[in-house]
Parts: structure tokens; C-alpha cells; sequence
């Protein structure tokens, strides 16, 4: 069943050709090896034998590639292997020492998502992700727990509105503080709330004199997310400190009136864990910029994996004045602001003697924070704020479009407030020059 083709012995060594015949079988091949081991012996005082196969039986004779099974329903057929391309099938070493070099050259290029994407983006902002502990000033008992996110070195925390206060209840304790856990900090420290927006549920606490400076994070935006956009929430659920879920934006644009729920918002959904203590910290993109801030969960009865989130570019007012301002700018404004509405209207009525009679639209002033740029202005609780910059302002959202992007000029601020029982209209001026006052 074999055929010699050739077969000549020379000084120099012996060369075998052999063409391989149809129905060749392993039998016939181990022929062949001990008919080469046999030349190789009667040679083993001359030069190196070569022995030659010509390329058919080499190729019948390769390690054949696997096969790949159809997932076509209709035909259940394995592929040939023979006819898939080599250079489809690409192998790799498990030993991760041996594989470095290659796995380095391997790296996606800006712009993939790889191995290393949501760890590196988690890395970058989380020392700017602080646990938050709101409570009364000289008690250890821990009230509402929540996260935040440092936005400027000096000591300012962005979080939310009701992880410091509740946001139903239209009395705000004077006495409190909230205590702040940052992944850097030798020890907790104590700030106090300078700025909140209840309907917004924003809200930004300033430490006092932190011993040395805040990594802040950076802050990107929000307006060009799409649904399916990779999304990485931070913060403390159910105090586990640093916790990091990974998710996608769900949706964009979603409104109260999606929520079933009043005001004029809009929100990112999200289907990132957040849990009880997520409240407050960052939604992140996979650069580690903040895009938005947590706020809430659908309970688990409701939905599984539907969460929601306030855009920064919606917040942007509030945020950009902190990220931006001078040592001698102080950016805050020093006040709770809270929609009058016609669920709260009658309760702001009883609850403060000062609330203008004739008001029923407008952001009414919940709290002044003594020394604060707002308490400069004179300013009072009770006060309703109806213009900004010449702008009228009926609610919270329209107090945001009126701020515009403020780099520390004065801001004019007309306000209705109730005096020896009539309504007076007051003009004021808030700035936000530094001037030392302390705060309590």
C-alpha cells in the first residue's frame, strides 16, 4: 500500500520520500517511523540522516483544530475544523507570569472597557466618598446614616437633603451636626449643613477646619448620557464603608411625573444597588467623574434593580460655585429652602408667624446659618424669595435657572416677608466675600 518513490544513501546521509497512498492508516504511518529508526541506525557512524515527508502527509498528520458545534436549530451539524481559519482561534497562557508581557501589549486602547476600567475609575474618586452620621450636637446617637462626596478641598461634602434632616417635617434643628468619615481621615470629623434645597434633596455640609485637605472629586456631566451607559455607585450602604456596585443608566429624563411624585425634577435611573446608607454619594461614569448624586431605590416589592439619581448638570448651580471659588469667595449662600406647594402651605402658615399672608408661590427660607452670606444680607427664617437677579422665581428649579452659573458676584434677591401684619416686598443683596464671621 506504500510506493517508494526514492531512496538513495549517501556520505552525507540518507533521504527517504514517501507518497502517501488514499486509505493510509496509523498503522501504515508507524511503518514508516521504524523504517526511518532502522536508516537512522545503520547511519549512526555518518552525518545526521534527514528523513522527508512530503507536504500531503504532513498535512493529514497535524494536530487537527477543534470543532465547533452549529447553533443554527435548523441544522445540528459539527463544522469541519479544517475549515475554520487558524488565525480564529487564539490561545492563552494561564500562568500570569508568563503571560504579562503579552496581556500588557493586549490592553484596550482609551476609550474599551477592560479588566481594570471600574477598579481604576472606583480608585480615583474613592478618597473624596465620606460616610455621613447626622445627629445633635453633643450626643452619640446615631441618626439618619448616609454617603457624600467631597467637591472642594476646603471642606465641602455634597449630599442629600434627607440624610441630614427630615425632609417632611418643616422644623430644622438649629443644634445639629454631621459626622464625617473619609477614607483618608485619621479620625471623624464634624460638619454642619450650609446650603439645602428640600425639593432638589440636595444638600452641602461644610467641615470646619478640616486638618488638611479634602480630595475632591471631579465632576463631569450628565447631558450626554444615553441608556446603556456604564454607571458605578458610591458610598456606605448599611454602613459597610466604601461599598462599589456597578450598573448601567437604565433611563435618562425621568420625571417626578414618572415617579408619581410632585415637583419638577428629573432623574437618572440606574439599576446599581443602592441600599439604605447609599443615599448622598456619587454616581460615577468610568473616567470617575461624578454624573449624578443617589437618592433612592424602588422598594423591593415594587422593583428589583430600578434606582434613581439626581444629573449634575441639573444641580449645577449649586455645585460649580464650590469647585470654582477663591479663598476669599465664600460660595455658600447659608440657608434650608423649601417649595411652597399646597402640601405644605397651611403647615408653613401655623409654623411661622412671619410667613407672607398673600404668598402662595415662591422658595420659602426654612433656616438662616448664622454669619453665612444670606444672614449678611439680613436675610431671615420666614422669608420668601420671589426674585433672583431680576428674575421671578416661583419654585426651587426656577431659583436654579435664575443662579445661572455665579462666580461670586452679589446676587440681588427680592423677598415677601410679613411685617405688623402686612406683606412687605424687601430687596437685598447677598455676597459672598469672606469676611471671617464665625458660624455656630
Amino acid at each position: 500500500m506504500w510506493d517508494r518513490s526514492m531512496e538513495t544513501s549517501t556520505e552525507s546521509g540518507v533521504s527517504l520520500s514517501l507518497d502517501l497512498c488514499s486509505g493510509a492508516s496509523y498503522r501504515q504511518m508507524a511503518g514508516i517511523a521504524v523504517a526511518g529508526s532502522v536508516l537512522f541506525q545503520a547511519n549512526a557512524g555518518k552525518s545526521r540522516p534527514s528523513v522527508s515527508i512530503p507536504v500531503q502527509l504532513h498535512k493529514e498528520f497535524m494536530p487537527a483544530l477543534p470543532a465547533f458545534i452549529s447553533l443554527n436549530q435548523r441544522r445540528h451539524e459539527v463544522l469541519q475544523s479544517r475549515c475554520l481559519p487558524t488565525s480564529w482561534i487564539k490561545c492563552f497562557d494561564t500562568n500570569k507570569a508568563a503571560s504579562a508581557k503579552s496581556e500588557e501589549k493586549a490592553r484596550p486602547n482609551k476609550g474599551h472597557f477592560g479588566r481594570d476600567t471600574v477598579a481604576d475609575a472606583a480608585a480615583k474618586i474613592a478618597p473624596a466618598v465620606a460616610s455621613l452620621c447626622a445627629r445633635k450636637q453633643g450626643q452619640n446617637v446615631d441618626g439618619e446614616m448616609g454617603s457624600g462626596t467631597a467637591i472642594h478641598k476646603d471642606g465641602y461634602i455634597l449630599t442629600c437633603a434627607h440624610v441630614v434632616f427630615g425632609t417632611t417635617n418643616v422644623d430644622y434643628s438649629a443644634d445639629l451636626e454631621v459626622v464625617v468619615r473619609l477614607q483618608e481621615a485619621e479620625k471623624d470629623l464634624v460638619g454642619q449643613v450650609v446650603d439645602a434645597y428640600v425639593d432638589l434633596d440636595i444638600a452641602i455640609i461644610k467641615i470646619e477646619k478640616p486638618p488638611s485637605p479634602l480630595s475632591a472629586a471631579k465632576v463631569g456631566s450628565s447631558s450626554k448620557l444615553r441608556p446603556g451607559d456604564w454607571a458605578i455607585a458610591m458610598g456606605c450602604p448599611l454602613s459597610l464603608q466604601h461599598t462599589v456596585t456597578l450598573g448601567i443608566i437604565s433611563g435618562v429624563h425621568r420625571t417626578s411625573h414618572d415617579l408619581s411624585r410632585g415637583g419638577m425634577m428629573e432623574y437618572l435611573q440606574t439599576d446599581c444597588a443602592i441600599n439604605l446608607g447609599n443615599s448622598g454619594g456619587p454616581l460615577c461614569n468610568v473616567d470617575g467623574e461624578v454624573v449624578g448624586v443617589n437618592v433612592e431605590t424602588v422598594k423591593p416589592v415594587k422593583a428589583s434593580g430600578v434606582s434613581f439619581a439626581v444629573p449634575v448638570d441639573f444641580i449645577s448651580a449649586i455645585i460649580k460655585p464650590f469647585q470654582n471659588f477663591q479663598r476669599d469667595i465664600q460660595p455658600d449662600f447659608g440657608w434650608i429652602m423649601w417649595n411652597i406647594c399646597e402640601n405644605n402651605f397651611e403647615a408653613l402658615k401655623q409654623s411661622y408667624h412671619k410667613f407672607p399672608n398673600a404668598i402662595d408661590v415662591g422658595v420659602f427660607v426654612l433656616k438662616v446659618i448664622k454669619g453665612s452670606p444670606a444672614d449678611r444680607a439680613g436675610i431671615q427664617t420666614g422669608d420668601v424669595v420671589v426674585e433672583l437677579n431680576g428674575k421671578p422665581v416661583r419654585n426651587i428649579k426656577e431659583m436654579m435657572d435664575a443662579m445661572g452659573e455665579r462666580s461670586g458676584a452679589p446676587v440681588q434677591v427680592l423677598v415677601e416677608r410679613a411685617r405688623d401684619g402686612m406683606d412687605a416686598s424687601v430687596p437685598l443683596t447677598i455676597t459672598f466675600q469672606e469676611k471671617g464671621v464665625a458660624r455656630s
